[in-house]
This record gives structure tokens, C-alpha cells and sequence, in this order.
């Protein structure tokens, strides 16, 4: 991009044949070295190897990169991008929708012994079905101990009776990412220790998204959600022989190791040039994200390989959050109350999902989980 300056083609675009574009296509890097020899600064991406006649266009601006009028062009398109217009919001809106409800569907074709890959394709036909034209990203179904392995993407085993899943996952909607996040007990019921660690997660999200307002930072909200785990994780007495203190001077990394969110947008993780002290506006859509990940290890008892994550994207506007993948519920008890519930209703697939979990199946691999 030059300052000041445009490279026009005066034709339509529908007018253009293969030949004339090839034709344009050649002239660019001369052009781009004539405009350049006269603009007072040139926005260029360095970094973008892969891009279009990126060596050719990069050997045209070598007189202007030595001149030292070259400056990066992503932090003027990123500042563009963390903003979203009227249009980017309803876009996002329904990416994030078809997203929440193919993972509502997947909550509800969940039995014990549900197989990790058949909840992993489900849904990605259920978003492609509503017209998604991708997944975001892998979709990370990790049972069990897995679920505390961040970006756990094997999806090669079943899930066992009172085991939880937890289901990362999102799509692409007319070029807008979504990024959503659920866990749910296979059998139908969060047990004890599961329902105590998963309440205490859901509390520090309803804190999280009360934050998320103009004049906050991301920042700030991230360290409101380390504070509340690790009072969480303290309340939970699962490491009686340290203190709050103790937890919150970087033993609380054990149990939750990731930021508490991310902006969301033409990317997953979206404009990583804009940091998380940049102070929030209205129009800015980001994930929010806390989790707990409890070790499976003998000495946290009950709560061994416990991991719990409630993601969901969320717009900033002048009157705080709004939650763009609500058609998902957070709520344990709703949770519980879709569990299976479509089992009965389609034999299909639940044909499905018992092929996958026969003797057809690849053999489950025991894992021992970790936190990444």
C-alpha cells in the first residue's frame, strides 16, 4: 500500500481476460517500483513469504527500503480489522451460532462410550450442513484425562461412563472464525468433584464477561480470571499444603495455563498486533475462555484429570458483553438435560456412533494427559 498513492486499473474486472490479468499481473512489480520511487512512505508485510509475487514486488522496493520509507502495512490493516463494522458483527453472529448449535447436537448424540472422532465429525457436518464453508480450526474432542491437554487433536478413543468431554471448536462463516468451548459428562451426570470444578469455572467466566466493557483491557481481564481460579482452586482444597498466596505467585500455572482470551475475527486468533493493554472499544469481538486443568495424578484424588474449559465469542458494546454463542448453555443442569437427548430420536446415528465404537475401531491409545 502507498501513501498517498493507488494502482488503478481503469477496467472492470468482469472485463478483464485471463490474458489481460496475467498481462497486469507482470506489470505490477515495475509499477509498484515507478509509484514507489515518487511516494513518501510504503506500507509492505515482509513477512508474508507465500503472498502474491511477494519476491518480484519485494525486488521492486529495494530502492525504497533502503531509503527507509518502508513500514509495515499489518498494523494499519489490523487497527481496521479489531473494529468491527455492522455487517462483521451479524457475520460473526451467525458464525458463532452455527458453531453453538452443532455443538449443542454433538452434546446431545453423547452416550457412554461415545467415540472422541465420531463427536469430531458430527461436528463438522453439522456446521458445513448450515453453511460454514470450514472448520476454524481442528476440532479438539478430548475425553476424560485429555481434556486437560490443550490442544489435544488425536480424537482416537472412546469416552468411558462418568468421564467428561471437552469439545473445542469453530468454523469459518463467510471468512469470520468462531471459537467455542463446552464440557460434558458422557453418562448424563457431572459427578461430585466434576460439578464442583466445572461451577467453579462457570463463575469465573459470569465474572470475566461482567468485565468485558469499554474502557477495560484484556489484560485486566485475564488477571481477574487468575485471581478468581486460583481462589477457586483454594476453595476446592485439592492443595491443602499451599497457600492462596502460594497459588497466586505462579503455582495457579499448573491448573491453567493459557490467557483467558483472544480477539476473534477474519482469524481465530485475530490481529496479534494489537496487545491485550489496547483499551477495549465497542465493536471488538473476542473469545473468553477460562478453564481448569487438574493433573491426573494420584495425589488430587477424585479431581485427578478433571479439565474443564467454557469458552464463548463475545462483542463488546457500550452496555458490556454480549455473548454471541449463547445458543449453547453453559448452565450444568441444561447440559445435563441434553445429554442423549437425541439418541432416540435418530437411529442413524446412533448406528453411527456404535460402529465407531465396535470392533471395527481403531484401538484406544492410553494416554496420559499433560498440560501443554
Amino acid at each position: 500500500m502507498l501513501k498517498s498513492q493507488q494502482l488503478r486499473c481503469d477496467e472492470p474486472l468482469v472485463a478483464c481476460s485471463h490474458r489481460h490479468c496475467c498481462s497486469i499481473g507482470l506489470q505490477l512489480p515495475a509499477r509498484v517500483q515507478q509509484l514507489a520511487a515518487s511516494a513518501t512512505s510504503v506500507l509492505f508485510d515482509f513477512d508474508r513469504h507465500n503472498s502474491y509475487q511477494y519476491q518480484s514486488l519485494r525486488q521492486s522496493l529495494h530502492e525504497a527500503i533502503g531509503k527507509g520509507k518502508t513500514m509495515p502495512l499489518k498494523t494499519h490493516m489490523h487497527r481496521l480489522r479489531w473494529v468491527k463494522s455492522v455487517g462483521e458483527m451479524n457475520l460473526m453472529r451467525s458464525s458463532a451460532t452455527v458453531a453453538a448449535d452443532a455443538m449443542q447436537r454433538c452434546i446431545q448424540l453423547s452416550h457412554t462410550g461415545v467415540h472422541e472422532r465420531f463427536l469430531a465429525t458430527e461436528f463438522e457436518y453439522q456446521v458445513k450442513l448450515a453453511g460454514a464453508s470450514r472448520l476454524a480450526y481442528p476440532v479438539v474432542a478430548g475425553g476424560g484425562p485429555d481434556a486437560c491437554t490443550i490442544h489435544y487433536s488425536r480424537n482416537d478413543k472412546q469416552v468411558g461412563e462418568n468421564q467428561l468431554l471437552l469439545m473445542d471448536a469453530g468454523c469459518e462463516y463467510h471468512g469470520y472464525a468462531s471459537d467455542v468451548t463446552r464440557t460434558w459428562p458422557v453418562s448424563g451426570r457431572y459427578t461430585l468433584e466434576q460439578r464442583q470444578v466445572y461451577e467453579t469455572v462457570l463463575s469465573v467466566r459470569q465474572k470475566c464477561l461482567e468485565a468485558v466493557v469499554p474502557g477495560n483491557t484484556l489484560a485486566k481481564v485475564h488477571q481477574l480470571s487468575v485471581q478468581l481460579l486460583c481462589e477457586g482452586l483454594h476453595e476446592l482444597g485439592i492443595l491443602p499444603q499451599y497457600s492462596l498466596d502460594d497459588l497466586r505467585r505462579g503455582m495457579y500455572r499448573d491448573f491453567y495455563c493459557h490467557s483467558v482470551g483472544h480477539y476473534l475475527g477474519l482469524d481465530v486468533h485475530d490481529t496479534n498486533t494489537i496487545g491485550p493493554h489496547r483499551t477495549l472499544e465497542p465493536g471488538v469481538v473476542m473469545a473468553i475462555e477460562p478453564g481448569l486443568y487438574i493433573p491426573n495424578h494420584p495425589q488430587f484424588g477424585a479431581y485427578a484429570g478433571i479439565g474443564v474449559r467454557i469458552e464463548d465469542d463475545v462483542l463488546v458494546t457500550n452496555s458490556g458483553a454480549q455473548v454471541l454463542s449463547d445458543a449453547v448453555p453453559a448452565d450444568p443442569d441444561e447440559i445435563e438435560a441434553l445429554v442423549g437427548s437425541a439418541l432416540g430420536q435418530d437411529g442413524l446415528h446412533r448406528a453411527a456412533a456404535g460402529a465407531l465404537s465396535g470392533s471395527d475401531a481403531e484401538p484406544a491409545i492410553p494416554l496420559t494427559a499433560a498440560v501443554a
